[in-house]
């Protein structure tokens, strides 16, 4: 049974791993080890002490100001840690369709906090530069394959085949449907309509989500793109025929999924 002194610690612990994630959106797209130096102010290159490093606080302490060159700190830093600490809190113990342990709630919390932390990564990224790293879609793939592995070993969930070929065969026919699609898209308005790095991140996804669970994320993610563009138009902070980077769209759906589960998306939301 949980508690409030349980959520209060998913959040701490969200806010750390918020705090680690906005260092590796930064150095990713700067080429730079995430590991070394020690974090620093991007604009002075003063390193930071523990005491500027403490999420959320650091921050409203010093008055959103960095104390080496008094520049701004800028607001999504803090933002981010605040988001993932909440999330953290939905996530711990969420039970997804097809990539279930539902007999070990620990190996669950720490997969389900993996998958939000990937994606949040990726979102930034693509949100900032209109590029997917591979390097992260390669983690994605080599913790979803261990985790199906792990299931398939155990045969936690009742079942007569492999969720890691099923896995597997999701991923690659998404891949294959969404790179035709991109081809096709290509040749038709003789521009890019989805990057390379969109259909990587599909299969990424289809691997953790499963063939329902990745027909559901793809139709949310459409959706909400389709909100975004909608709202954007009419209140005039998008243009007509403006890109926009799809990953965070992608990642919402997948989430969503991952959170609510297949069965009550289709029963509850879609009234399937």
């Amino acid at each position: 049974m949980l508690n409030a002194l349980n959520y209060f610690q998913f959040f701490i612990i969200g806010i750390c791993i918020g705090s680690f994630l906005n260092v590796i959106v930064y150095r990713f797209q700067k080429n730079f080890s995430i590991i070394k130096p020690r974090s620093f102010c991007p604009k002075c290159k003063k390193q930071l002490t523990w005491r500027e490093n403490i999420p959320l606080v650091s921050y409203f302490i010093q008055g959103g100001k960095c104390r080496g060159c008094s520049e701004s700190i800028s607001i999504r830093y803090p933002l981010v840690e605040l988001i993932t600490g909440t999330l953290f809190i939905f996530f711990a113990y969420s039970s997804p369709t097809f990539y279930n342990f539902s007999q070990n709630p620990f190996l669950i919390t720490f997969f389900s906090w993996l998958f939000l932390s990937l994606l949040i990564c990726i979102s930034l990224i693509d949100m900032d530069s209109f590029w997917i790293p591979q390097g992260l879609i390669n983690f994605g793939f080599v913790f979803g394959i261990l985790g199906l592995i792990y299931l398939d070993i155990l045969k936690e969930q009742s079942i007569d085949f492999s969720l890691t070929a099923i896995g597997l065969t999701t991923a690659a026919i998404s891949f294959l449907i969404f790179e035709s699609l991109r081809h096709f898209a290509k040749y038709i308005f003789k521009k890019d309509a989805l990057g390379k790095g969109d259909s990587k991140l599909i299969a990424m996804l289809a691997l953790w989500l499963g063939p329902m669970g990745t027909l559901l994320m793809v139709g949310l993610s459409y959706i909400f793109a389709a909100a975004y563009c909608f709202l954007g138009l009419s209140m005039n902070f998008l243009r007509l025929r403006q890109a926009i980077p799809f990953a965070p769209f992608l990642s919402l759906g997948g989430l969503v999924v991952w959170l609510l589960g297949n069965k009550f998306i289709m029963e509850k939301i879609l009234h399937i």
